[in-house]
Parts: structure tokens; C-alpha cells; sequence
């Protein structure tokens, strides 16, 4: 007590704390494997939006790109492909300078679809063909504007634009959708030579050094006059040497044949005299002969000459 005052030392008071224990980390959570997802394929829908978005600008990538999307292979080169590309883009062409909406060119796009089927069926005659194209259209006509269907109006539009663009050429699209088709590919390789680059100013010969390049270049060419001009002299002193060489060859060979056929008997010399003789006279007499009809073939032209 201390003036009626009550002190207790606190740290008789409450034992001390013990240290609190280590947090406990929260468990790792296991990563998930995010799975692919697969593409959402394209409708038709997204594939002619596609088209129209881009057929103003670049009509060539445009038609490209629709028959990539619709899995039409090769339409360049393959004429069949590329007549059933031509055929669609028409169609849609055609929806939409007519001013249809996107789920009546849909619609349209299927018609023509299945216009180019019934062309490829070898057993679908005309009328039938007329008959299902038909079908088609009632079955979408509507008294009243509605998404996808089409007026009175529309139809004969519709039906004017698929009797001229593909009735009246069914001959033609039959044939080509119901026989092979013979493809021959030629490739040719053209070469274009481009021109050479200018070179920098900065690499122009001055005044002093052109005329000194041209002098350079001057005795150069007469060097190279006088070069070829000995190459040519050796190679005429060279040729003329080898015709001596054959010369004197044939000329050593004449004599070594000539010795052989000297007669080495009395009999053989007189026949060859003989011989000799006898070849003589018949030069001399075949010149004799042909002086004289020469002669006489003068007179003849000379008597037909004044006879005319």
C-alpha cells in the first residue's frame, strides 16, 4: 500500500505469450488445362457477308476468297469449278443490285446451289429441273415483306434472272457438269532483263581522268589489233607450212609408187611404152575430135542463124 493506492506488477499479473505459430500457406491450387476450343465453323451467312464486304473493292480476291470458304478447289484452273464460282457470283451479284435482303440471298445462294446439282444429275431431265426450281420459289413466296421470303414481285424478278442466266443455257451447263472435262496446262518461261543501275555521282570520272581513260583505252584496242593481227600471220605462215608438209609428202609417195611400176624386163618396158603410146594418141585424138565438133556445132548455129 502506498497512500491507500493498490499496485500490481503486470508482469506477475498474466503470464507471458507465447509466440503465435507460423501461418499456414494456403494449399496450391492445380493448374487446369485450358481445353481447345474448337472453331465455330462459318455460317453461309458470315461466308456472303464476307463477299459483299469485299466484292466492291477487289471483285478478283472477293470471288477468290468465296470459293476458298465454300471449298471449291482450283476455279482457274479446273473449268468446271471455275464455271460453278461464276454461277454463284452472279447469283449474288444479282441479289444484291436487286436490293434483297442477306437472308433472301442465302436463300438465293442455295437455289443456284442446287440449280447446278440438278445440272450435274445425269437422269434430271429440263422439266423436272424447271419443275423443283419452281417448288423452290412458291414455297418462300408471302403477301407481306418478311426475312428470307420474297413478294410477287420478287419471284418474277427472281424467276426472269434464273430463266435467262441458266434455263436457257441448260444445254451448255448439262454438258459441262455431266462430262470430263480434258485439261491441258502449258507453262511458259519468260525471261526480262532488268536494266542495270545507274551508278553514283560520286564515282563519275572528272574531265582530266576520262580523257586519260579513253587514251588507256585507246592503246589497249590497238594493242589487242596488233595481237590479232600476229596470231592471224602465225597461223597463216603455220598453214602454209603444213601444205608444204603434204605436198612434199604426196610428192616423195608419187615418186616411190612410180618406181614400183618401172618395168624390170624388155617385155614389160615395151608393153608399157606401149601403153604409154597408145594412151597418148587417144588424149590427142579426143582433142582432136573435140575441136572438130566444136567446130562444127559453130557452123550449124551459124547456117540456123541465117536461115531464120
Amino acid at each position: 500500500r502506498d497512500g491507500g493506492a493498490f499496485c500490481v506488477d503486470a508482469s506477475f499479473a498474466m503470464p507471458p505469450k507465447k509466440p503465435a505459430p507460423p501461418p499456414v500457406p494456403p494449399p496450391e491450387e492445380e493448374a487446369v488445362e485450358e481445353e481447345d476450343v474448337a472453331p465455330v465453323p462459318r455460317t453461309v451467312a458470315d461466308i456472303l457477308t464476307e463477299f459483299y464486304d469485299a466484292q466492291p473493292n477487289d471483285p478478283d480476291a472477293a470471288s477468290e476468297s468465296l470459293a476458298s470458304a465454300l471449298e471449291i478447289d482450283t476455279p482457274t484452273t479446273d473449268l468446271r469449278n471455275g464455271s460453278r464460282v461464276d454461277f454463284l457470283v452472279n447469283t449474288l451479284v444479282f441479289s444484291r443490285d436487286a436490293g434483297f435482303s442477306l437472308a433472301q440471298s442465302v436463300y438465293l445462294h442455295a437455289v443456284a446451289t442446287a440449280l447446278l446439282e440438278t445440272a450435274a444429275d445425269a437422269k434430271m431431265p429440263l422439266e423436272k429441273a424447271e419443275q423443283r426450281f419452281q417448288h423452290a420459289l412458291v414455297s418462300r413466296v408471302t403477301s407481306l415483306p418478311s426475312e428470307g421470303h420474297f413478294t410477287v414481285d420478287d419471284i418474277k424478278v427472281v424467276s426472269h434472272h434464273f430463266a435467262s442466266g441458266f434455263f436457257t443455257h441448260w444445254n451448255l451447263f448439262k454438258h459441262a457438269f455431266r462430262n470430263e472435262q480434258k485439261v491441258e496446262q502449258h507453262f511458259v518461261v519468260k525471261y526480262l532483263e532488268t536494266p542495270f543501275a545507274f551508278g553514283k555521282l560520286v564515282d563519275a570520272y572528272t574531265e582530266e581522268s576520262w580523257e586519260a581513260k579513253k587514251i588507256r583505252d585507246a592503246e589497249a584496242a590497238e594493242a589487242e589489233r596488233v595481237r590479232l593481227e600476229e596470231a592471224a600471220k602465225l597461223a597463216a605462215e603455220e598453214t602454209e607450212r603444213v601444205r608444204k608438209e603434204e605436198a612434199e609428202t604426196q610428192r616423195l609417195a608419187k615418186e616411190t609408187q612410180d618406181a614400183r611400176r618401172r618395168p624390170k624386163t624388155l617385155d614389160e618396158a615395151v608393153e608399157h611404152a606401149v601403153r604409154e603410146k597408145l594412151k597418148l594418141e587417144r588424149t590427142a585424138l579426143e582433142a582432136e575430135y573435140g575441136a572438130r565438133e566444136e567446130q562444127l556445132l559453130l557452123k550449124i548455129a551459124a547456117l540456123e542463124a541465117q536461115m531464120k
